[in-house]
């Protein structure tokens, strides 16, 4: 037997927590949470084992037990701060701001830690913005019930009744346009063109290039037969560049009502093409009649013919006058409400602006199709994406409610990447690393990832 030390084969806490922090190191996160569980049994009051464990358990979403072992550290080690920062950044995670917000600025009022409190006034920056931003949305959300019943009564003809309830907004707020832009309307209808005219150039005032604004002047001016005025506005509405239908709608509504004929073809046939509605078809080919493009037009009302059941619209009709007109060289005009029936004359205008409208609001927007390669062309720009990948991507991008505003394409970007690589490739990838490749915190990361994770998910992934 050899005489020397006796060598102690039995594990200690340092040791597992050493093995631990390189399972971490190799993405094996599972195999880290149970040697950093062996480690605190053996030193349950060691507070490096304790926090650690606690980022890890938030890491697979057990924000339970990890707030429980930094509750512990705060109340046994107060002076060990980071715990209040753990502690905000999980309540974060969890969407209860409240709490998060307290611990961080707990946090970053304690703590010197320049690299975790940098962090912290990120994420309380980013809470802070966001119930700003909530905040805003329920005062949007007020004004949209008063608008939209002010709408109901403009819509109803009643004009004096609905002004009241734009005057209402317009005393609140008097930058929400759509409320200017509809009592301005209101005006109008009770006679009152200067006033009408008045509110208008308000909403210009503010937004310049305001498509309803504009389209609305060009309107009261040739009805009171400013011609020069008319086009001033007319132009600025034609050199507008919009992928909004409703925008686009009334654009065409206001060249239809000014007679703009070599102006209305290609608009109608684009929200065709976005809406698959047959009646901007027939709008197309009414515009293309009356430029004297008669056989184009013909050849729009056979395809409607042949394609589209609509019954408040007689096409034979409106090839009959195709035919007639190319015969006999007469010229000839046809009203864009003309419906080819007798019995429905007078009630034109109306029915087919309400077939018009049909569909609209459920419309898939051009938008969607252009953010999409808006995000593929970001993505482009980070990583080397094959057909095969691209056309995946794609895939997870239809899950995402792309037509909505204001969205950030830049982290949408980011996140369908980490969705990618990690749940399709089959990837080690942290959160944390592609946020810093696209040059986002990872809080926002954090932040978008929840809203969309649910979507991108889904049972194919």
């Amino acid at each position: 037997m050899t005489k020397g030390k006796v060598i102690n084969l039995n594990p200690t806490s340092s040791m597992y927590f050493k093995i631990g922090i390189k399972h971490y190191e190799k993405g094996e996160i599972d195999l880290a949470i149970k040697r950093l569980m062996k480690a605190l049994e053996l030193d349950n009051k060691n507070v490096e084992i304790k926090f650690n464990l606690a980022g890890l358990l938030a890491q697979v979403g057990d924000f339970e037990t990890s707030n429980k072992l930094l509750n512990e550290l705060a109340k046994d080690s107060p002076e060990f701060y980071d715990s209040l920062f753990g502690l905000g950044c999980n309540f974060f995670e969890m969407g209860k701001f409240k709490e998060a917000k307290n611990f961080l600025k707990r946090y970053i009022k304690l703590s010197n830690n320049i690299e975790f409190k940098e962090a912290a006034e990120d994420l309380l920056d980013f809470i802070e913005s966001q119930e700003e931003f909530e905040k805003e949305q329920k005062e949007i959300e007020k004004y949209s019930k008063l608008l939209e019943r002010g709408n109901f009564l403009l819509e109803s003809g009643r004009y004096e009744d609905a002004m009241k309830y734009f005057k209402m907004i317009l005393a609140k707020d008097n930058s929400v346009l759509a409320a200017r832009n509809n009592l301005s309307l209101a005006y109008f209808y009770i006679g009152d063109v200067q006033r009408a005219i008045e509110e208008a150039k308000k909403v210009l005032q503010i937004d310049k290039y305001n498509i309803y604004a504009n389209c609305n002047l060009a309107f009261f001016y040739r009805s009171i037969g400013k011609e020069r005025e008319m086009k001033r506005h007319l132009k600025v509405v034609l050199d507008i560049k919009t992928y909004d239908s409703k925008d686009k709608i009334k654009i065409l509504d206001t060249l239809i009502k000014l007679n703009q004929h070599s102006e209305i073809a290609q608009r109608a046939n684009e929200l065709f093409e976005i809406t698959k509605e047959p009646y901007f078809k027939h709008i197309e080919a009414i515009s293309l009649y009356n430029t004297r493009r008669y056989l184009k037009a013909k050849k729009i009302w056979e395809y409607l013919k042949r394609n589209f059941e609509m019954p408040e619209i007689r096409i034979d009709y409106f090839l009959k006058k195709v035919d007639n007109v190319i015969k006999t060289f007469e010229k000839d005009i046809i009203d864009y409400f003309e419906s080819g029936f007798k019995f429905l004359e007078g009630m034109e205008e109306k029915e087919l602006k309400k077939q018009l409208q049909n569909h609209i609001d459920n419309y898939f927007s051009q938008t969607v199709e252009e953010n999409r390669q808006k995000v593929i062309e970001i993505l482009r720009q980070y990583t080397e994406l094959n057909q095969k990948d691209q056309e995946t991507i794609i895939n997870l991008l239809k899950n995402l409610p792309l037509e909505k505003p204001k969205l950030n394409l830049q982290v949408i970007a980011a996140i369908v990447l980490y969705v990618f690589k990690k749940f399709i490739k089959k990837e080690r990838i942290k959160q944390k690393d592609i946020a810093k490749i696209f040059g986002i915190s990872q809080a926002v990361f954090s932040k978008w990832f929840s809203d969309f994770k649910e979507l991108l998910l889904n049972k194919e992934i």
